[in-house]
C-alpha cells in the first residue's frame, strides 16, 4: 500500500496534509480513507470520497485493488448518511459516480458524492 510521500501529486493528498486549503468532512486514519468536499461543487453537497493515497484512477483501484474500492464506497455510503442531520439536504437522497478513462484528470481514485435536489 501507498505511503503518505506517494501521493506529493494529488490536491486531495495535500488537503489531507493540511497543506491546501479545503474542507475535510471525514477522517478515518484507520482505513485511511476521508471525504472532502469538491472545489468545484455541482450540488449544494459535493464531496469526494478519497483513500489516503493516490497515483491510480478509480478504475485502477477497482482493478488492483477491489476490496479496497468497495471499502471506500461502503465507508461514503455510511459517512453520507451519518450525517443527514447536520446536511439536510441530504434527505432528499445522494447520489454516488465516479469517472473512467480521459476524463478522470487528477491520478487520485475517487467517488463523488452529490445530493439531489
Amino acid at each position: 500500500m501507498a505511503t503518505d510521500t506517494d501521493y506529493n501529486g494529488s490536491p486531495f493528498a495535500a488537503i489531507l496534509r493540511g497543506e491546501e486549503e479545503g474542507t475535510i468532512i471525514a477522517r478515518d486514519d484507520h482505513q485511511r480513507f476521508a471525504i472532502i468536499a469538491s472545489m468545484e461543487p455541482e450540488a449544494a453537497v459535493h464531496w469526494l470520497a478519497i483513500p489516503f493515497e493516490s497515483g491510480f484512477s478509480t478504475s485502477e483501484m477497482k482493478e488492483s485493488q477491489g476490496d479496497r474500492f468497495m471499502s471506500l464506497l461502503d465507508y461514503a455510503l455510511a459517512e453520507t448518511r451519518a450525517r443527514v442531520d447536520e446536511y439536510p439536504v441530504l434527505e432528499n437522497g445522494f447520489t454516488i459516480k465516479f469517472h473512467c478513462g480521459a476524463y478522470e484528470t487528477i491520478p487520485h481514485a475517487k467517488f463523488h458524492i452529490l445530493s439531489i435536489e
